[in-house]
């Protein structure tokens, strides 16, 4: 398009991301004080615009709108990404500056400080790579009837299940215990723990040490887990303080989507590469989502793979909300290289 059509389409854009309200030629030329052009022409812009698909009239009387397609069409050839002041740089990284705690434990409460920062739903899946390793495999007798039993990752993934016994198990029955997990799984690979080796584990506990075969199962359940993805979601009820979403058919819409993990994780994965991701509207999930906006990127770790990201209205304000993203995004992946190296 012309350098004019794209500069007007931006301002209106930018001023219903900030307004919410459908914008007149004369908000333009307020926007714009140096077009130097009539409201007329403006107004013929704006029909012209229209016409092309990337606004609409939401009343005869109204001004414009942007459509799905204008964003989509601001988002790839006028979006100008802006840097973040340093106030909201220190908030960010002081998120990553927890204290010791699992990995899980850690994404928990990053999505849930950057979702009360932005204002937006913040989401994220960890998917556990392969190449994970299990340093720590151990059972702790915690009575003289109770284990627990406690697995740990080299990425920093802490698991444990507690089992009751139904015989009495003596400190030297959980040594020898213990003796047999390690020659079968100490310093293993999460990739490599499949079937065949823990039907090969049960097989040597019955032999062995017949009242264990059980805990071939509960290890399974475990290393089950750990590959498993996992999805957290933070701030769900913050879409609902935009206008967007007032309308209860669409407010149910919106919170039926973020309240279901595999919904969630389904979008993300399909979205999320290596490069920062905006999805408009329906390109979340069809007609229902048509409302909302999404920023998504995933990160390929040496033993995490995740994805980060943040859903909002569509009108969310791409520029800061991309800055946001990344920053945090670097954050992130400081403190997970940091910990790799601890």
């Amino acid at each position: 398009m012309k350098e004019r059509l794209n500069r007007i389409l931006r301002s209106v854009i930018e001023s219903y991301i900030e307004n919410g309200e459908p914008v007149s030629s004369k908000g333009v030329l307020e926007r714009e004080p140096d077009m130097n052009v009539s409201s007329a022409t403006v107004r013929n812009d704006l029909s012209e615009l229209e016409r092309l698909g990337y606004l609409e009239q939401p009343h005869t009387s109204a001004g414009r709108i942007p459509t799905e397609a204008g964003y989509r069409y601001y988002v790839d050839n006028l979006l100008s990404y802006r840097e973040l002041d340093d106030q909201l740089a220190l908030s960010l990284e002081s998120v990553t500056q927890s204290g010791a705690m699992s990995i899980d434990e850690f994404f928990k409460t990053a999505i849930t400080a950057f979702s009360k920062i932005t204002g937006y739903t913040s989401a994220a899946v960890i998917s556990h790579n392969d190449e994970d390793r299990i340093i720590k495999m151990e059972v702790v007798k915690s009575a003289d009837d109770m284990i627990n039993l406690i697995v740990i990752t080299k990425s920093g993934v802490v698991k444990n299940s507690f089992c009751r016994l139904y015989f009495l198990a003596t400190d030297d029955d959980v040594r020898r215990l213990n003796e047999t997990l390690a020659s079968y799984i100490g310093d293993t690979n999460v990739g490599y723990l499949d079937d065949s080796m823990f039907d090969r584990l049960e097989k040597e506990l019955a032999g062995s040490q017949q009242n264990w075969d059980f805990i071939a199962g509960v290890i399974k359940n475990i290393v089950t887990n750990i590959k498993k993805p996992h999805v957290f979601i933070s701030g769900q009820e913050k879409m609902l303080s935009y206008p967007e979403f007032y309308e209860i058919h669409k407010a149910k819409n919106v919170m039926s989507f973020l309240s279901e993990e595999e919904q969630v994780y389904g979008v993300l994965n399909k979205r999320a590469d290596d490069r920062l991701n905006i999805i408009i509207g329906s390109e979340i999930g069809g007609e229902s989502l048509s409302d909302m906006g999404l920023v998504v990127r995933r990160y390929n770790g040496d033993n995490n793979n995740f994805t980060f990201s943040l859903f909002g209205p569509k009108r969310m304000d791409y520029g800061k909300t991309v800055s946001q993203v990344e920053y945090f995004m670097k954050c992130i992946e400081r403190y997970l290289n940091d910990r790799g190296a601890e």
